[in-house]
């Protein structure tokens, strides 16, 4: 597994000045159950980054495989983490009971098995100070496997400011993928509150359900051009697991936003093709459209 350089700034990146005169706190909170294997890298990822000014509150589900003592040993190491390890009801309620518990401005999301580049959060403080009429910012991913060697694809968030007046035009350009990656946001916790948190009846596209939520609300997200996040990909990731569920609570989503059959049919025709090539990091169309046909001949024939 490639090194994570546990080297960390030691004072404020320059140009960053709030109206009272100091740099926001961003927390992040990272959700996990038995992903020992994981863990450590994305801990060290957030403890690791240019902008010093962070909190990291684990919300541990009673892990069995050893995170406990991986985590106890980091926090001995750095007080800027803090972890609770008890039974919950899943990743949405540990979550949401982070929400709670955190201090921080400015708050983020982050997968136990994925791991942030080390300037993500100075560049999303950078911009969200530079952007008050945004809620939250998000950027792109890029898949790497088990060990966290780059996979040579990746996945974006929606180029442009995204706001209310543009829902129905996003999810019709956004083939599969949530249009903002979820590990790579971060917004002002207050504002983010008051909108309340993660519903649990969307147990594997909380994500999607909450951003759109805030463009409903009237709010805006920003993007990031940039890859912020490395998105592990392996066989027990949720997203493989859980994905006829996901189609279907996003079929919901579309509903609730008024999307009729000649909107569903542009999204499966010509906003498949602008999602594919708006991606910089898409896959070659061969090799891509042999990994579809791949993984729809698996879901099909299941071993």
């Amino acid at each position: 597994m490639p090194a994570l350089s546990t080297n960390r700034s030691t004072t404020l990146p320059s140009g960053l000045i709030t109206a009272a005169g100091k740099q926001p706190l961003v927390s992040v909170i990272v959700p996990t159950l038995n992903r020992a294997r994981f863990l450590e890298r994305c801990v060290q990822s957030i403890l690791g980054q240019t902008y010093p000014r962070i909190e990291c509150l684990v919300m541990d589900g009673g892990s069995k495989d050893g995170s406990v003592d991986i985590l106890r040993r980091l926090a001995e190491a750095d007080p800027r983490l803090r972890f609770i390890s008890e039974p919950d009801k899943g990743e949405v309620d540990a979550t949401n009971r982070g929400m709670d518990l955190v201090t921080g401005d400015l708050m983020g999301i982050q997968a136990s098995d994925d791991f942030y580049v080390p300037d993500a959060v100075e560049m999303a403080v950078e911009f969200l100070l530079a952007h008050p009429e945004c809620i939250g910012v998000g950027g792109d991913a890029m898949y790497v496997d088990d060990q966290g060697a780059e996979l040579g694809r990746g996945v974006i968030t929606y180029r442009g400011v995204m706001a209310k007046d543009k829902i129905r035009r996003i999810l019709m350009l956004r083939y599969k993928s949530c249009f903002v990656c979820h590990g790579s946001f971060f917004g002002w916790r207050s504002r983010l509150l008051a909108h309340g948190k993660l519903d649990p009846a969307y147990s594997v596209t909380p994500d999607w359900d909450y951003y759109l939520r805030l463009l409903g609300a009237g709010e805006r997200i920003g993007c990031l051009p940039r890859v912020q996040y490395k998105y592990t990909v392996h066989t027990d990731m949720g997203a493989l697991k859980y994905r006829t569920k996901a189609e279907a609570q996003r079929t919901q989503f579309h509903r609730r936003y008024g999307m009729k059959w000649h909107h569903e049919l542009f999204r499966s025709t010509v906003g498949r093709f602008v999602s594919y090539f708006a991606n910089p990091y898409r896959t070659a169309i061969i090799l891509g459209l042999k990994r579809e046909i791949g993984e729809a001949v698996a879901r099909r024939f299941p071993r």
